[in-house]
């Protein structure tokens, strides 16, 4: 695929992601965990998209992502409240706990979709949802001494739904390869 279908088709799934996300999931939470921070999503599904795209494309994820990063961040900026910043810093936290991962697992040049890639893909997700987490807490509340408690439970909100939104995602996707799998085996 070229530039332009790479950057359509991760824009696509990004928003759908997000749509799913922001559209279902959020105000299932808001009704259910009411306490939960708006800004914390216990399911965040295009997680799942930034890593896979991070893990496949490198430092191109990042440029295929910020439109529909953007985009979805004034669409629901009224929901939020989040800093212009915000796409930015996830892109980048994301990014550095990818690559971290690929480094320190040495397979930097892997691009299969075996078993190993899977772990590979929700390790490099932890990792990348650490470093997102940590960004968005200092971008959004800063490092106050006095907000360590709140940032605390701000950092484990944003690993739970990273990593559940991940699984999701990744779910999804097997299911996909699996489904089409059998139409083509049944024709």
């Amino acid at each position: 695929m070229n530039y332009l279908q790479n950057l359509v088709v991760i824009s696509i799934c990004y928003v759908i992601a997000y749509s799913l996300t922001f559209g279902f999931v959020f105000p299932l939470q808001q009704l259910i965990f009411a306490n939960v921070a708006t800004q914390v999503g216990l399911l965040f599904i295009p997680h799942g998209v930034r890593v896979i795209a991070l893990y496949y494309y490198g430092w191109r994820a990042i440029i295929y992502l910020l439109p529909a990063s953007y985009l979805m961040l004034f669409l629901s900026s009224g929901q939020t409240g989040t800093d212009i910043f915000a796409p930015l810093v996830s892109l980048f936290g994301c990014y550095i706990g990818v690559q971290l991962v690929r480094l320190m697992l040495v397979d930097t040049n892997t691009r299969s979709l075996n078993v190993r890639a899977w772990k590979l893909l929700f390790s490099a997700g932890a990792v990348a949802s650490a470093f997102n987490s940590l960004g968005l807490i200092a971008l959004q509340d800063g490092l106050s001494e006095l907000k360590f408690l709140a940032l605390q439970l701000n950092f484990l909100g944003y690993i739970i739904g990273d990593m559940l939104g991940m699984m999701v995602c990744v779910g999804t996707i097997m299911l996909g390869f699996r489904y089409i799998r059998s139409i083509k085996s049944s024709a």
